[in-house]
């Protein structure tokens, strides 16, 4: 079970801010196909873990290093697959993966930095040699001093400065914000949170009470004091599965004027060429309605409500990976 959730970060910090050490397994080279790529980690404490590295051919192995981190604070570089010392253990895929092992203390100035980050929703880069780490905005002249390029950056989560540093993009979780109160919206939210995304529930003149999916956040209000209460940024999503743009018109030519990296509202396909005439007429300029995902999500073939959601999902996540 403790591969079935990606987020190794949260589960570092919460354990971190709760004044436990951790070791922290990263990715840093991958070659030739490996399942997961650079910057993927996995993070452990003394009786538990979180994460995986590849289809289960080296977790256990990595475990057995992390915890020998744990205890003498020493970091490891690990070889599997190609190259490696370790022949025993073999890779089906037959490529070379590069681990970095290092032991992080709740002392450690990084995990306030991060945590700020977090709160602030700001993009950031951590380097470390194992032994000491820093942090830097991901637009910092400082990171670029190191020799990692921008462009390097647009297509990459991870790699190595020099024979001793690495680098790790940590980008703001996946915020996604659903209107409405159908079968469908709760679908949508639903697989949204097992998805890790933070999810923000909103059903105008709703119950008080948030549904038994149990959103991070639930919100009664209408999505105009929604979006004024969360900055629409470009790791945010909204999807508007009320299916009444005539109610809603306002509030999407809003959601298309921001930042907002993904905008989508379900609806027919021949409902469309009308949606943009009036988005048109209410001043929105074509890149911004070129922006409006209306119908949501990949086509599938079918409409009930989760086949819907998966739709969404996997098109907010596409989306969401190219920024």
């Amino acid at each position: 079970m403790f591969g079935l959730k990606e987020d190794a970060l949260q589960f570092a910090l919460s354990n971190l801010t709760g004044g436990r050490k951790i070791a922290l397994a990263t990715i840093i080279h991958s070659d030739g196909g490996g399942p997961r790529p650079a910057g993927t980690q996995m993070a452990f404490t003394d009786h538990r873990m979180t994460g995986f590295l590849s289809g289960g051919c080296i977790e256990a192995d990595v475990a057995l290093h992390a915890r020998a981190a744990l205890l003498d604070g020493q970091p490891r570089r690990l070889i599997y697959g190609r190259g490696s010392p370790f022949s025993d253990i073999q890779l089906q895929c037959g490529a070379s993966i590069t681990i970095a092992v290092e032991r992080v203390l709740p002392s450690d100035p990084v995990v306030h930095t991060l945590l700020d980050a977090i709160a602030t929703r700001e993009e950031v880069i951590w380097i470390s040699d194992g032994r000491s780490r820093t942090t830097t905005p991901c637009q910092s002249p400082s990171f670029q001093l190191v020799g990692v390029e921008q462009r390097q950056l647009e297509s990459r989560q991870a790699g190595r400065i020099d024979a001793e540093r690495y680098w790790v993009r940590y980008r703001p979780q996946t915020r996604l914000i659903v209107i409405g109160s159908d079968p469908t919206a709760l679908a949508i939210a639903q697989l949204a949170k097992e998805a890790e995304f933070e999810v923000v529930f909103v059903r105008p003149l709703g119950p008080k009470s948030p549904p038994p999916i149990a959103p991070h956040l639930y919100r009664t209000t209408n999505p105009q004091k929604v979006f004024e209460e969360f900055r629409l940024d470009h790791r945010t999503a909204v999807i508007f599965a009320n299916h009444d743009f005539e109610a809603s018109r306002e509030d999407v030519a809003r959601a298309l004027r921001s930042k907002a990296g993904y905008v989508g509202m379900v609806g027919a396909r021949r409902q469309r060429p009308a949606k943009d005439r009036w988005l048109r007429e209410f001043g929105l300029s074509e890149a911004e309605i070129a922006k409006f995902r209306s119908p949501v999500g990949l086509p599938v073939g079918r409409s009930s409500p989760f086949a819907i959601a998966i739709s969404v999902i996997a098109d907010v996540l596409r989306v969401m990976n190219e920024h």
